[in-house]
């Protein structure tokens, strides 16, 4: 695989985020957080490689391309780098399960630092719809993501057991 192809994929990602899809103002969360958890399963595929500073800079070019605070996203592309990469992940145990009860803590955790820190910075209180309906449609599509993601890396439809899942011995 590639070293840049976790990049290139996230980079695509944040591409499609600006374009306009049409969709509800209630889903104006889903295609960034989408972004960040690319990042956060990049990180936590074994055998891949997406440095956080560049997960850093996507998110910072995710926040031009949005048009929001400068800063927001790639603050939070960084804490799914780092969260990503954390002992007893993915990498470690290769357990889909864990890994999806990871990710929900996380983006629950992230979801609400992020309402707080954007209502800090337009000094009001802002809807949290929005970002709600983000993180559960994140929770809910994780699964696809990974196994798209763990698709793109191995070349081929189908998974690889010793790639994703503990051996049973």
């Amino acid at each position: 695989m590639t070293r840049f192809l976790p990049a290139l994929s996230v980079l695509i990602a944040v591409v499609a985020t600006a374009v306009p899809w049409g969709l509800p103002a209630d889903a104006t969360f889903i295609l960034p957080l989408l972004v960040v958890m690319m990042v956060f399963c990049w990180r936590a595929i074994p055998g891949t490689e997406l440095h956080p500073a560049a997960a850093a800079v996507l998110g910072l070019l995710a926040d031009l391309l949005s048009g929001g605070p400068l800063g927001f996203w790639a603050l939070m592309c960084l804490a799914a780098a780092t969260i990503g990469l954390k002992p007893g992940s993915f990498r470690e145990r290769r357990d889909v399960w864990l890994q999806w009860l990871t990710w929900t803590a996380f983006i629950s955790v992230l979801g609400l630092f992020g309402w707080l820190l954007a209502s800090l910075y337009y000094l009001r209180w802002i809807d949290w719809w929005p970002i709600l309906f983000g993180v559960v449609t994140s929770i809910v599509v994780f699964p696809v993501v990974l196994y798209g993601l763990l698709w793109v890396q191995s070349g081929r439809i189908g998974h690889s057991r010793r790639t994703i899942f503990r051996s049973a011995s």
